[in-house]
């Protein structure tokens, strides 16, 4: 299943840059990939992924589709297949981090929030996500500090070696 999982998310990926039309860029691209989600196309991307009409995500729709050719619109636009589709966009395009791998850890998290709204009619909104977004970004700059302060300490306990 996780096999799985991660082949349907580099899919959705491939997805994601050609419906959204953003310039693809790899996971191992470093300090690139903050000014990348800070450019003005991957920006308007994050923005329009929540773009609905009276019943759906229309471009979580069309991402799916597009990385699920073989399937049935019906088969492909599950309310778990649009949750993990939508977790996965947000991962990547959070404007809050630096990252865009996919860990299980973080589409999870979103996936649970994304679901339940499905599963009681209700389309996700950037708002259910916003407390998780934000978690991670403080997350980061705290392990940024504790990188800064353990350098601090291998260097203060060489200065007395």
């Amino acid at each position: 299943m996780r096999h799985r999982r991660g082949s349907l998310s580099k899919e959705i990926k491939s997805a994601l840059f050609k419906v959204l039309k953003i310039p693809e860029i790899k996971s191992n691209a470093g300090s690139k990939i903050g000014e990348w989600k800070n450019s003005p196309c991957v920006i308007e991307a994050y923005s329009n992924i929540w773009d609905s009409d009276d019943s759906s995500l229309v471009n979580i729709n069309k991402i799916i589709t597009k990385a699920m050719p073989k399937e049935s619109k019906k088969s492909c636009l599950a309310p778990s297949l649009i949750s993990f589709t939508l977790a996965v966009c947000c991962v990547v395009l959070n404007p809050h981090t630096d990252e865009i791998k996919c860990s299980e850890k973080s589409v999870k998290k979103r996936y649970v929030v994304f679901l339940s709204l499905l599963n009681d009619n209700k389309i996700p909104e950037e708002s259910n996500i916003m407390h998780i977004q934000k978690e991670e970004s403080k997350m980061k700059d705290n392990e940024s500090i504790e990188d800064h302060d353990s350098e601090e300490e291998t260097d203060d306990r060489n200065l007395f070696d």
